[in-house]
């Protein structure tokens, strides 16, 4: 028989067959038989060799596993590498089943690094996922662990990986990130809607808690005064009311008159569930909108009924939303976010018949990504400028090959795409965000496209700053927050160059690099869909904020001609004014509170009732700053909260808009709060400073103005002031209203 063996593979080597044919013959009798002779014989071919092999993919993984089959660790950790080297893709069970046998081994590290590189190449294999979360959760290392589970959720987004996430995150413990309590009540299952939650608040860097009311019993949580949802104490609370549990009859056709009897019922309900979480609590009360799920049974014929539903409904609703914005309270739009994935797949009647749930799991995906809208503003993480590039994503086609009259961008396709991502970035100066430009190009290219092209929506006068060169992205990035005077993590940014995107996230990650489509008619709905620009109140200074930065402009320019500082600072005609906070202030300063992180001496961040509270207190001043100059009115830009303690007084926060940072009007605040300090027989101003990883600009506040440390704490600096002593005198370049 080894004869007869020998014989045929001699003959077989000798047929007229293809090379690949018989090299593919072979190796398959020695993957079943011998697979380390296999890997001998092939660690030694080059590309084109084992090109020859009829299905390369298949012989390499199979060899991969029958390696591993033999304990061969080694050989199958050099077949991956000489696998990548003669470009051929192996399957990644191999590399699963290696980090196993890594792990069996006692060595975790390789079983991750295996694991890591296979990610690399397949970063949705959810198994390999899967696996290193285990590796990483067994090793204690929490923050790795929750990426990883941000990591799952991403590759399958279904209900139950969210939920296998939220509870995994419970035993794993907390990831850094700032704390956000949340609550939800209704009168029908909300409780899945929570893992969602969990994982976009993760995201947006928070670390959330929740309060589920129990079923249907929204109103007695309410209503009473020692129920657990006051002991939790929520920022944010969310109240779903099915209109179908308001108003059972609905699918019955009801009268006109029972129909208007019923509105006035669910409004009085709504409006008085409101007025009592608004005297119990602080927190940020969001009623979702009311949306039926059903049609109408008046059919086609509902609006041309006195009593059609579909109207009554959109009235009902408009209604709501007034009386809620005079209870500063918000409407979340449900219809609007559920027709995001469809009623039809976004809600799930059988689940509402058996288990009270109105929505499945697209529309619970969507529902948790609106509520961030709501969310991030609270937190203080609305973004503050996206800065873009050019080519490719403003306009069509590269600028410095086509010029001006060859880029695509116009009223049809190729083209209108680019100006409807135009209208989209304008409408965000509206309300406040700033736009800059960060793109490798010639300016003599590009400027007068900017300046004179009759397609483009955005001028060169919309940009707060321009970046237009051949250096690093990422360096023009940091030198665009530098002279915005905005942190980094303040900045979105949008290139259609994945290469440059990918540096950005590596080089700056404290930027939000957004993944651009391929497809530019794209680009408006990936811009619409970002819950980072969202405002909770559109105040005066956001309105202003886009042309107070080109006027910042002629600031510098009129700097960079002054002889020196001060005389540059006399040359501006600072005029500045500190009164008693008004209650038409108390939106800018909750804006202040929560979305100044650099000059805040605490990074305290205070909400509308926390705000209202201490300008009712007869024991705090809350004192805002007005600043204008010869250029143009900065607006509300600077804030103290102080607390009246016999006869201390205890500067709880002071806070100053990164727009007239270096003006010196800081000095201004602290004056007028001594001298009132002085007029009410005040022994002592003590001043507090929390450090923060974002507030260095004010930690010398204190000491700047002669205030002495005191004994604090590790985490608390005090500084003491003696305002009948040690008087504050404004600086001489501002003239300060009442002096």
């Amino acid at each position: 028989m080894k004869a007869l063996i020998t014989a045929a593979a001699t003959e077989l080597l000798r047929s007229e067959a293809a090379v690949s044919e018989r090299m593919d013959w072979l190796a398959q009798g020695l993957l079943r038989y011998a697979p380390k002779k296999l890997w001998d014989i092939l660690r030694t071919q080059d590309t084109d060799d084992v090109a020859q092999l009829a299905d390369r993919e298949a012989v390499l993984t199979a060899l991969g596993q029958r390696l591993l089959e033999h304990g061969a660790i080694v050989e199958t950790e050099e077949l991956l590498e000489c696998a990548r080297q003669w470009q051929v893709p192996v399957d990644g069970l191999v590399d699963r089943r290696l980090a196993e046998a890594y792990e069996r081994s006692g060595d975790t590290a390789k079983a991750e690094a295996r694991l890591r590189d296979l990610l690399k190449r397949q970063p949705r294999d959810i198994e390999a996922i899967q696996t290193l979360y285990r590796l990483v959760k067994a090793s204690g290392r929490v923050e790795q662990a929750h990426e990883l589970l941000n990591h799952l959720m991403d590759t399958e987004p279904s209900l139950a990986m969210a939920t296998f996430a939220y509870r995994e995150r419970d035993r794993i413990g907390e990831s850094p990130g700032r704390l956000v309590r949340i609550a939800l009540l209704s009168s029908y299952v909300v409780e899945p809607l929570i893992p969602f939650l969990d994982l976009e608040c993760r995201r947006a860097g928070l670390s959330p808690s929740f309060y589920l009311g129990a079923f249907n019993q929204y109103a007695q949580e309410i209503l009473s005064s020692s129920s657990d949802l006051y002991s939790f104490n929520p920022e944010v609370l969310f109240l779903a009311l099915a209109v179908e549990d308001l108003f059972p009859g609905i699918s019955r056709i009801p009268s006109v008159e029972e129909l208007g009897g019923r509105r006035v019922e669910i409004l009085d309900t709504i409006v008085t569930l409101v007025r009592e979480l608004r005297a119990r609590s602080k927190a940020l009360i969001v009623v979702h909108e009311l949306t039926p799920t059903d049609w109408s049974p008046h059919g086609i014929l509902d609006n041309r009924q006195a009593n059609g539903l579909v109207g009554w409904v959109e009235a009902l609703n408009r209604e709501l939303a007034d009386t809620l914005l005079s209870g500063d309270a918000y409407l979340l739009p449900l219809r609007q976010v559920v027709s995001r994935v469809g009623t039809r797949t976004g809600t799930d009647r059988k689940l509402r018949c058996i288990a009270k749930m109105r929505f499945a799991e697209g529309a619970l995906r969507e529902i948790a990504r609106y509520s961030m809208r709501y969310v991030k503003p609270l937190k203080g993480l609305t973004r503050k400028c996206v800065v873009v590039d050019l080519d490719d994503t403003l306009w069509g086609g590269v600028a410095g090959e086509v010029g001006p009259d060859g880029i695509q961008l116009g009223p049809t396709a190729p083209g209108v795409e680019f100006v409807e991502f135009q209208e989209v970035l304008l409408n965000l100066t509206r309300r406040g965000t700033l736009l800059a430009v960060c793109s490798k190009n010639n300016p003599d290219d590009v400027m007068p496209i900017l300046r004179d092209h009759p397609k483009m929506v955005l001028r060169e006068e919309h940009f707060s700053a321009l970046r237009i060169n051949w250096r690093h992205k990422a360096e023009n990035l940091r030198e665009i927050a530098e002279e915005l005077n905005i942190g980094l993590e303040s900045i979105v940014f949008v290139d259609d160059n994945p290469i440059e995107r990918e540096l950005m996230r590596q080089l700056v990650p404290e930027v939000l690099t957004v993944e651009l489509p391929r497809d530019p008619s794209q680009f408006r709905s990936m811009l619409e869909d970002m819950s980072d620009f969202e405002l909770l109140a559109l105040t005066k200074e956001d309105e202003m904020r886009v042309a107070e930065y080109q006027v910042a402009r002629k600031r510098r320019a009129l700097g960079r001609s002054s002889a020196s500082l001060e005389e540059y600072l006399h040359s501006l005609e600072i005029r500045a004014e500190v009164v008693r906070a008004q209650p038409t202030d108390v939106n800018r300063l909750v804006q202040l509170f929560n979305k100044t992180n650099q000059f805040n001496t605490t990074t305290r961040r205070y909400q509308a009732r926390d705000v209202e509270g201490f300008m009712r207190s007869t024991e705090h001043h809350v004192c805002v700053l007005r600043v204008a100059d010869r250029f143009g009115d900065h607006g509300l830009v600077g804030a103290a909260v102080v607390r009246a303690e016999g006869d201390t007084w205890w500067i709880d926060s002071v806070l100053l808009s990164c727009r007239v940072m270096g003006l010196s009007v800081e000095t201004v605040l602290l004056a007028r709060i001594g001298e009132a300090a002085r007029r009410c027989d005040v022994r002592k101003l003590v001043g507090e400073f929390v450090p923060s990883a974002k507030n260095r600009p004010a930690e010398d506040l204190y000491r700047r103005h002669g205030f002495r440390p005191i004994d604090g704490s590790q985490s608390v600096q005090l500084w003491e002031l003696d305002p009948g002593v040690d008087r504050l005198e404004s600086p001489a370049w501002i003239a300060v209203a009442g002096e």
